[in-house]
C-alpha cells in the first residue's frame, strides 16, 4: 500500500510529471492484441459487421493500404503513430494523482484517456461522420480501452512510472526496465505465458474469453471514468507496492526541476511475489479490458 511521510529531502518522490515520455505505451503490442482479440469474439453480428466494413480500407501510419481487418490487427496502431501529425501523446493516459494533495489537472484541455474515449465512440456510433475518420476512432477507442486498464496509465507517480527503474527477481535479463515497461511488456509476456512469441498464445486468449464472460453486467456498463479510476486504485495498491515507495505531502513549492527527477537511480528489485500479484491484476485487466471493449462498441455500432 502507499505510505506517506513528512520529510523534505523526499519530496520528489511524489511529485508530477507533466508529461509522459513518448515510449510510454500500455501493455505493448501482445496486451493491446490480447485485449482486442477477446472484444473481437464478443461482438454482435451487426456490431462485427460494421467493424469490418469500417476496416476494409484501412491505412498504416504511413498512409499506405494496411491488409488489417480484425481489432487485434490494429489495436496498436495509436502507438505506431507516436510521432507524426496524427499523433496524440496525452491521450494514452490521465495524471491522476496517486498521493493525496499532489498532482494538477489529471486532464488538461481535455487531453487525456478518459475524455477522448467519450469522444471518439460519439465520433464512431455517428453514421454521418466520414468513413476515415470513424475508422480512426474506431482504432483509438480500441487502444484507449486496452491503456485504461493499465494502472500505471492513471497514475501520476513519477510520469507513469517511467521514471523508476526496475529488475526483476529471477529474471535473467538486467536490460535497463522501467516500471512502466515492466508492467507494459515484461509482467504481461509472462501473464500470457508468451515467451517471445509475437501473437497472444491461444491457450492465454482462451482463459481470457472464459474470464470475460463472466464479467458482471453491472461492470461492463460502467462509463470509462470508473475504469479510471480502478486503475488509479490498482497503481497504488498494486504497481506502486514496492519495498521504498513513499509518498509525502505536497506543501504546494515543488519546482520543475524537482518534478523531472527520478525517484531514485537505483533500480528497485521486484520480488518474485510482486511479479506473482502483478500478473493476477494484469490478467485480471486484460479480460475485463476485452469485455468491455466490446460492450462500448457493440453499444456504438449495433444500432
Amino acid at each position: 500500500m502507499v505510505r506517506c511521510i513528512a520529510r523534505a529531502a523526499a519530496s520528489v518522490v511524489c511529485v508530477l510529471g507533466l508529461a509522459w515520455p513518448a515510449l510510454a505505451a500500455a501493455w505493448g503490442p501482445l496486451g493491446h492484441q490480447a485485449v482486442a482479440a477477446v472484444a473481437q469474439e464478443r461482438l454482435t453480428p451487426r456490431a462485427r459487421a460494421q467493424v469490418d466494413a469500417l476496416l476494409a480500407g484501412d491505412l498504416s501510419a504511413d498512409g499506405t493500404p494496411s491488409g488489417r481487418t480484425t481489432l487485434a490487427q490494429v489495436a496498436s496502431w495509436a502507438d505506431e503513430i507516436r510521432g507524426s501529425d496524427a499523433d496524440h501523446p496525452r491521450w494514452h493516459f490521465d495524471n491522476a494523482p496517486v498521493c493525496a494533495g499532489t498532482g494538477a489537472d489529471a486532464c488538461p484541455n481535455d487531453e487525456c484517456a478518459s475524455r477522448r474515449i467519450v469522444s471518439q465512440l460519439a465520433l464512431l456510433a455517428d453514421p454521418n461522420q466520414a468513413l476515415r475518420a470513424r475508422n480512426e476512432a474506431l482504432k483509438w477507442v480500441v487502444h484507449l480501452a486496452g491503456d485504461m486498464h493499465q494502472p500505471l496509465h492513471a497514475a501520476d507517480y513519477a510520469q507513469g512510472a517511467t521514471r523508476v527503474p526496475v529488475e526483476l527477481e529471477g529474471h535473467p535479463d538486467k536490460h535497463a526496465l522501467t516500471l512502466h515497461g515492466a508492467w507494459d511488456v515484461r509482467l504481461v509476456n509472462a501473464a500470457l505465458q508468451a515467451g517471445h512469441e509475437r501473437t497472444p498464445p491461444p491457450k492465454a486468449l482462451r482463459m481470457l474469453l472464459k474470464k470475460a464472460a463472466g464479467v458482471d453486467q453491472a461492470r461492463l456498463r460502467e462509463p470509462p471514468a470508473r475504469w479510471l479510476e480502478e486503475s488509479n486504485r490498482l497503481a497504488r495498491t498494486v504497481a506502486l507496492d514496492y519495498p521504498g515507495f513513499a509518498c509525502v505531502p505536497n506543501g504546494g513549492d515543488t519546482d520543475a526541476a524537482a518534478a523531472a527527477t527520478p525517484p531514485t537511480t537505483q533500480p528497485v528489485v521486484l520480488s518474485r511475489e510482486y511479479q506473482r500479484r502483478a500478473i493476477r491484476v494484469i490478467d485480471e485487466r486484460l479480460a475485463l479490458a476485452g469485455a468491455r471493449l466490446a460492450q462500448v462498441l457493440n453499444d456504438a455500432l449495433d444500432r
